[in-house]
């Protein structure tokens, strides 16, 4: 299955030349010949095969510590940009208003107390009055009775929600600074609160429920965030063993495990690093995935070593250790094999092409791709092995990273310059 793909994506790859060629002209016309590195090529040569992921380099946790809305922070004790450590105090809030809050809960439950009161007095001398009443009158003294109970199951509800009030309330005042649950830089202090005008922007979102006041993020260290697609959701899942690996050098790998899925905060962005690369075979172009939602997912790495901040990798579901080979896997599609030595058409350095003997090592059948132990280093630059192509013909330099998709030419010095557009 694996080697039918392999091929379908040659032939791919064969008509986005054959495109390039039928707008520019062919090869054989003094058109260059669009050369690519070794690297690329060999990062690119799995698709298909199995899930890869685009990622980057970014801090450790982050907390957002949020606030009592219906409370009001007396002072603030951070802003952006400072350190803290775990349990530092963050920010406090009004103890005076707090205090004349819970006095006010008091209040309150005093008034319900005497409805109670009063309202089992009342029913008491109602009850005397029946039994001294006519049969007819006595109806009615069973209705006032009955609403009398209704008043005190009201009030009796109502000093029961007090009463948690006032607990909440006694538990805050013994609390009133705000702590950071990690040690890290504060990233933002939204005086807002997430609020505007005394409204919330999420309408479920209750005051005391709190809202988002300061983040912090742990700079300390280092994990990986990448993106997946709901299409993809069953593809991975928290536990999961994972393997990192470098964009320029893809024998460059590190391992980790992914830690968590943020199903609750989607990618606003619509970044093509932030999303699938690539997925399986079974995918197709009108599956959804240019509007399908996309969720980050982090990665704890068991060494950081090599990484620097916002770099970018890739990230694929681990398979196990094995024997690497010494030299690149090239697609075997690349390689001409005739009757003499095996050859690739590369770049000799100076914007011209040539034929470039390899010796070739291990052979992965599944993949149909061969160790190229001598003749070709990532750095390369080689064609696909078109038939029109000749020795000595000038090389396009095409960087599969370009957003726009250009390659820039390169040729002898002295020489005209040769410019084209191709695009696949």
């Amino acid at each position: 299955m694996r080697k039918i793909f392999t091929a379908a994506l040659a032939g791919a790859m064969l008509l986005g030349v054959l495109s390039g060629c039928a707008e520019g002209g062919s090869a054989a016309n003094g058109q260059p010949a669009s050369v690519e590195t070794v690297a690329s090529i060999v990062s690119a040569g799995s698709v298909g095969l199995a899930d890869r992921y685009a990622g980057v380099v970014a801090a450790g946790e982050t907390a957002k510590v949020k606030r009592d809305g219906n409370k009001t922070v007396l002072e603030t004790y951070v802003k952006e940009g400072d350190m803290v450590d775990e349990g530092e105090p963050l920010f406090a809030y009004d103890v005076e208003k707090m205090q004349l809050d819970l006095d006010e809960l008091y209040l309150k439950k005093a008034d319900y107390e005497n409805t109670i009161a009063s309202a089992n007095a009342e029913i008491e001398e109602l009850k005397r009055q029946r039994d001294e009443a006519k049969d007819e009158d006595k109806l009615s003294y069973t209705l006032q009775i009955d609403s009398r109970g209704a008043d005190i199951r009201a009030a009796q509800y109502n000093m029961s929600v007090n009463d948690r009030d006032i607990a909440s309330m006694e538990a805050s005042l013994e609390h009133t600074e705000v702590t950071s649950p990690i040690a890290g830089r504060v990233m933002s202090v939204d005086e807002t609160g997430g609020s505007s005008n005394g409204y919330y922007s999420d309408p479920d979102q209750s005051a005391s429920a709190g809202v988002d006041y300061i983040t912090v993020t742990d700079v300390t260290r280092m994990r990986i965030q990448g993106n997946i697609s709901e299409m993809n959701a069953y593809a991975l899942t928290e536990g999961m063993e994972m393997t990192v690996r470098s964009r320029i050098d893809p024998d460059q790998t590190w391992h980790g495990t992914l830690t968590s899925i943020d199903w609750d905060n989607p990618v606003q962005n619509d970044n093509n690093d932030s999303g699938v690369v690539y997925v399986s075979s079974s995918s197709s172009e009108d599956d959804g995935m240019t509007t399908a939602s996309k969720y980050p997912f982090y990665i704890e790495l068991d060494s950081t070593e090599g990484l620097l901040m916002g770099q970018h990798v890739y990230i694929e579901p681990y398979t196990g250790e094995e024997e690497k080979p010494a030299g690149p896997m090239l697609p075997g599609y690349y390689i001409v094999q005739d009757d003499g030595d095996p050859y690739v058409w590369a770049d000799n350095g100076k914007g011209k092409l040539e034929k470039r003997t390899v010796t070739l090592g291990q052979y992965d059948e599944m993949n149909d791709a061969y160790e190229i132990t001598e003749g070709l280093t990532l750095t390369d630059y080689i064609a696909f092995p078109e038939e029109s192509l000749t020795e000595g013909q000038v090389t396009e330099k095409y960087d599969p990273a370009a957003a726009d998709g250009q390659m820039e030419p390169e040729a002898e010095s002295g020489g005209a310059e040769v410019s084209a557009s191709f695009e696949f």
